[in-house]
């Protein structure tokens, strides 16, 4: 848990003392602690950082590649000091911190430091903000408080008590930097060995930050840089070279080539558009930086760092050095560069309190950026890893059959996107209504929906106009035992060899035998059985089967009183075929053949999303024809009224029942229901128009094609985390992903193939998802 905790110093002075008020938060939420407090009259922590500040000029004055190129002679004369520079400055300093600290332990301020302690654990991430607008406050160094050594997750801020919310704080990995390369000789133009070396920010910035986006402008032009500005959005503005502040810290300035000097003022206007793009962050690597901050605070700027002081510059690319990698591997703003200030440490013994010199300015109503690191991402052999495991799980679980009920869905819902295709001219339904069958003498039609001479009649008028071939798609039992018997030109019709009927060869059993007889005068080669295959229906609780396979042939077995061995569809679309086109099937193998321009190939047990499939006879998918009127169609009384010539002539005809009262429905992936006569006529378009070409047939790829496509979208899914981060950018990016996926399973789909779009969604989902759980948890075992 992290929390924020804001202590506000009121107007006072170190003659007078300081009204104190603390506020503690949870990150992101309302302020849930509140107390007020004094800190009392301390002019000795004045005196000691008067001191401690003359020590440091004097310090400073006896080195050289300082990243400062003035001399600021309202310092006090430094001929007092007589002794080494380093050992009067480390002697000073320890004195400040010895004063600031009891200073800090007054008992007007016990109350704020005993809630602190109260209310904030020693393992939580906490920040600190000082608000205050005296400029000798920003000056002290806070972070030698002894009250933080109890707190290794703080780092503290500065802050004016005035501030405004901005945009910023965005948690990103391609952070864009414009960083600025100023001027880099110490004595105005001369170059000499005391320069400070430049380069090797350049170095640093480019070592530590291989994934973000850098501009580097060195010792740019006014112009050059307020256009970088104006044009481009940036998230950090670094710059490395001279700085100064003026003495009461109200204005400061950067050297930006060897003739320029800007105040921030000069830059107003274009760190203002920059900042409303989304600056989050300054960071000047530089001298004497609280000028700076305190102008940039008064336009808002979400975050800054800088120097209280003139900074040597081995200590300036130490800090910056370990900053960087603090930050680029996901520790928290203020604890980077809490870990880079106390690695400065190791440098005291050469340039005395190199640790106090980093600071933090932080306006409190925005939230600090965040660096989501590649290191947190997946190495690219956990990606592909994780996304073979994934893959391989999801064939496991698809082979088992538990996908297939989604599959079949997914399959019907690209069935329903398709466009409409028009009607087969080639067809023609004649249908028998209700009207029809109520036309006639019940005596006479027997338990037929037509009687025998009705039939006659029906086709004598169609022969009339000269159909290419006649199905009838109506059981007609004409043994001796049926009630009604036949007639002799019934039989006599049946022997035109473009009349065809059709039998069932598996139905309810009746004693030793199963199957719907055809009458015994009928050839078997006029015979096609009329059995389908089903599917789970849409609704699992209808009676009525769903159809999306198409039975071309099959053996009956022995017992059966139907011995066609071709389908009913497939008889009519042959005679066709072979009658109009002369075209003839040819057997490749047992398991395909080719008709036409077409290759029909019997669907494997798994097939697609079939799993475990019942494959008996010679399988393959049903392409239905979109479209609620796919053939023309006309009733037996419009029929016998007299029909349009043109609409039967060399047309397939196929008769059969329509009443709703005869139970001969079927449920298809549109979602509808189809009457079996049409079901037929649909087989019928689909086995003619992918002979000529016209249409595709519905196949699927092997099983290892589709383990490598859902192999491959398991992948996608890594790679997405792998190259993409941030919440909404990898929401965005995977939801196009999706949309890809599913544009191409449909293309595909239209084409003629089924590839698997269920396990490849849920692949492209699951690896990516597992590998943020994997991101989460390496970044949680990580202390930040």
């Amino acid at each position: 848990m992290s929390k924020l905790v804001v202590l506000e110093f009121g107007e006072g002075d170190f003659e007078q003392g300081y009204p104190v008020t603390l506020q503690i938060a949870e990150e992101g939420k309302s302020v849930s602690t509140k107390i007020t407090g004094r800190l009392p009259a301390a002019p000795q922590v004045e005196q000691s950082y008067t001191r401690w500040q003359s020590c440091y000029f004097h310090y400073r004055l006896s080195k050289s590649l300082m990243r400062l190129d003035h001399v600021d002679t309202e310092i006090q004369n430094v001929g007092d000091f007589i002794g080494d520079p380093i050992d009067e400055c480390l002697e000073a300093g320890s004195e400040l911190s010895y004063t600031l600290n009891e200073w800090l332990k007054s008992n007007s301020f016990a109350p704020i430091t005993d809630k602190f302690f109260r209310k904030i654990k020693d393992h939580e991430k906490i920040r600190i903000i000082l608000q205050t607008d005296d400029k000798l406050l920003w000056k002290l160094p806070w972070s030698l408080w002894e009250f933080l050594t109890e707190y290794q997750y703080a780092e503290i801020a500065l802050s004016p008590r005035r501030y405004e919310p901005v945009s910023g704080g965005k948690s990103q990995r391609k952070i864009k930097i414009l960083a600025i390369l100023g001027n880099n000789l110490n004595n105005q133009s001369k170059k000499d060995q005391n320069d400070i070396d430049i380069q090797k920010d350049y170095n640093i910035l480019k070592q530590q930050l291989p994934d973000a986006n850098i501009e580097f402008l060195e010792q740019p032009k006014r112009k050059q840089l307020t256009d970088k500005l104006w044009e481009q959005g940036w998230d950090i503005l670094f710059f490395a070279g001279h700085s100064k502040s003026e003495r009461e810290l109200n204005q400061g300035s950067i050297k930006i080539n060897e003739d320029e000097w800007l105040s921030i003022e000069d830059l107003k206007l274009a760190l203002n558009k920059a900042i409303k793009k989304g600056l989050s962050l300054a960071i000047f690597n530089s001298c004497d930086g609280l000028g700076l901050a305190a102008e940039l605070s008064a336009m808002q700027i979400p975050q800054m760092i800088v120097m209280r002081e003139s900074i040597p510059d081995v200590v300036a690319h130490e800090f910056l050095k370990h900053f960087l990698a603090a930050f680029a591997r996901d520790r928290s703003l203020y604890l980077a560069v809490r870990e880079a200030r106390e690695r400065l440490q190791g440098l005291e013994g050469e340039f005395p309190c190199a640790s106090w010199l980093p600071v933090i300015f932080q306006n409190p109503a925005c939230t600090p950026l965040t660096w989501i690191p590649r290191s947190y991402a997946p190495k690219l052999q956990t990606v592909i890893a994780a996304s073979v495991a994934v893959a391989a799980l999801m064939l496991g679980v698809r082979h088992l059959g538990w996908l297939q009920p989604l599959e079949l869905k997914a399959y019907d819902q690209m069935m329903q996107q398709r466009p409409h295709e028009g009607i087969d001219p080639r067809i023609l339904v004649v249908e028998v209504n209700k009207r029809d069958i109520d036309a006639q003498d019940k005596k006479e039609r027997g338990e037929f929906s037509l009687s025998h001479t009705k039939l006659v009649q029906v086709i004598n008028e169609l022969n009339k106009h000269q159909p290419l071939v006649i199905g009838l798609d109506m059981y007609r039992d004409l043994s001796p035992l049926s009630d009604v018997k036949p007639t002799a030109y019934l039989e006599k019709l049946f022997e035109n060899e473009k009349l065809f009927t059709v039998c069932k060869v598996n139905n309810t059993k009746e004693g030793n035998l199963v199957g719907t007889p055809p009458a015994p005068f009928i050839p078997l080669e006029s015979l096609g059985f009329s059995d389908v295959v089903f599917d789970s229906a849409v609704n699992p609780d209808s009676k009525i089967k769903m159809i999306r396979r198409h039975l071309l042939f099959m053996n009956p077995d022995s017992s059966s009183r139907c011995t066609a061995h071709n389908s009913f569809n497939w008889q009519l679309a042959e005679y066709y075929l072979d009658t109009k086109k002369n075209i003839k099937p040819q057997q490749i193998s047992n398991t395909e053949l080719q008709l036409g321009e077409a290759h029909f190939k019997k669907l494997p047990s798994n097939a697609g999303g079939y799993q475990g499939l019942d494959n008996r006879g010679f399988q393959i998918l049903l392409n239905y024809r979109y479209g609620k009127n796919f053939a023309n169609s006309i009733t037996i009384t419009d029929l016998l009224r007299g029909a349009p010539p043109d609409s039967i002539r060399d047309k397939i005809i196929l008769i059969g029942v329509t009443d709703s009262a005869v139970p001969d429905d079927f449920q298809t992936p549109y979602g509808t229901q189809i009457r079996g006569v049409f079901l037929h006529a649909q087989m019928v378009s689909q086995i003619i128009s992918a002979a000529l070409g016209e249409r595709p047939l519905l196949g699927v790829w092997s099983w290892w094609a589709d383990g490598l496509w859902i192999c491959g979208w398991s992948f996608v899914g890594g790679l997405i985390v792998w190259c993409v981060w941030g919440a909404v950018p990898l929401v965005l990016t995977t939801v196009a992903a999706i949309f890809i996926l599913y544009g191409s399973c449909f293309f595909l789909f239209m084409l003629g193939t089924w590839v698997p779009l269920v396990p490849s969604l849920l692949t492209l989902v699951s690896s990516g998802g597992i590998l943020i759980c994997y991101a989460i948890y390496k970044k949680s075992t990580i202390n930040i």
